[in-house]
Order: C-alpha cells, then structure tokens, then sequence
C-alpha cells in the first residue's frame, strides 16, 4: 500500500503557492519560487504536485472549496441584502487601499490570464463565480420569498451584476492605483437593490438577523 498523503504539508503548499501565484500569475511564478515559499526542495514539491498546472488548478479547487465551507452567503450577512453590499465594497476599499491596489483578485488574475490558454483553468475559475453569484442568487431570491424585494427582482441576472461590479472595481482599482472606485461604485451596486426594495410591506416571518431568514 502506498503512503497516505501528508494533508497538512498539501494545505500549506497550497496557501503558499496562492501567495506566489497571486502576485507573479501563473506564467511568470516558478516552481523553484513556489518550492522556497513552502520551505523545502523542489523535488519535494514535484513529489506533492507533479506540474506547475496541476499545482495551480489544486490552489483553485482549495479555493472553491473554502469558499463551500463559508457558513454565510455574501448577501445574507447583513441586515439586509442591500447593507451587506455597502459592507463589501466599504471592506474592499478599506483591503485594497491597504496594499495600495496591488494584486487584485486572484481568481480573477488567473481567470484573465489563463482561461483562452487552458479549458481546465476556465472550468475552474467559471466554477468558483458561477457559485458565488448562485449564493447571493439564492439569498435574493429568499427574501422575496419573505415580502423583502418585489417580485420582478432578476435574482440570478442582479447577483451576476454585482460580481461584476465588484471584480471590475478590483480590476480598476488595480490598474489605476485607486481604491476610491470602490466608494464610487458600491452605492450604484446597492442601488440596483433597491429600486426593487418593498417600501411598505406587511410583517412577514423573517429571521431575527436577516430579510431572507438566514
């Protein structure tokens, strides 16, 4: 029988490997960097992870699966749906402001880079937003259920909008150098809810933390 995989060393190689692969992309970023990054040879690290793709598209696989285990969808945070949009664009101004708009996103860095290269790395990265939006989705279409937002909310093409506002807000930010795009652009993302928010509504069975229950 063969030796069971050393998961601990793997979760560090694969937090490490982010890091390099998240400020160099995955052309530039070099297996002997990724190697010295995690503390050991690269024959080792060759051992873990035979190529820098299969590497790197574990990283992406690491990533969709913390952001499964999140307890709470990004809308459904908050108060309100609408809040917590205000709350993701304030901390991504507060984050990105931080590190002076260097990096971006890293799903978003390998998505740009690599997905006209690689069918793999376009599945993943197509993966990890099609299941963010699907969370803030979901979220909105709950408060609907609870009398929140009107019935002609577009839950699905509303929560594809503000992924979309908000990567390119980090890709702005980034080229620009400019973290105030993202207190200009969040109140219009939060203004897309609420044109469709129910100003008089009746007392309906909502959670104690949240419009859709959560």
């Amino acid at each position: 029988m063969g030796r069971k995989p050393n998961l601990a060393a793997r979760e560090k190689i694969l937090k490490e490997a982010e890091h390099v692969l998240h400020l160099k992309g995955f052309n530039a970023a070099s297996m002997d960097e990724i190697a010295k990054a995690c503390g050991m040879t690269k024959a080792n690290l060759f051992h873990h992870y035979g190529a820098k793709a299969d590497l790197a598209l574990a990283v992406l696989d690491f990533k969709i699966a913390e952001f499964h285990s999140r307890r709470v969808e990004p809308l459904c945070a908050e108060a309100a749906p609408e809040k917590a949009v205000t709350a993701m664009f304030e901390q991504a101004a507060k984050f990105f402001g931080g590190n002076g708009c260097k990096a971006g996103c890293f799903v978003g860095n390998i998505a740009l880079e690599m997905s006209d290269l690689s069918e793999a790395f376009r599945e993943r990265v197509g993966r990890f937003f099609a299941a963010w939006a699907a969370g803030m989705a979901s979220c909105l279409e709950r408060a609907k259920a609870a009398g929140y937002f009107r019935a002609e909310l577009d839950s699905k093409a509303t929560a594809e909008a503000l992924v979309a506002l908000y990567e390119g807000s980090i890709m702005l930010s980034k080229c620009q150098r400019d973290a105030q795009i993202f207190k200009r652009v969040g109140p219009v993302a939060r203004s897309i809810l609420e044109q469709y928010k129910v100003v008089e509504r009746r007392k309906t069975k909502m959670g104690p933390k949240t419009p859709c229950g959560c």
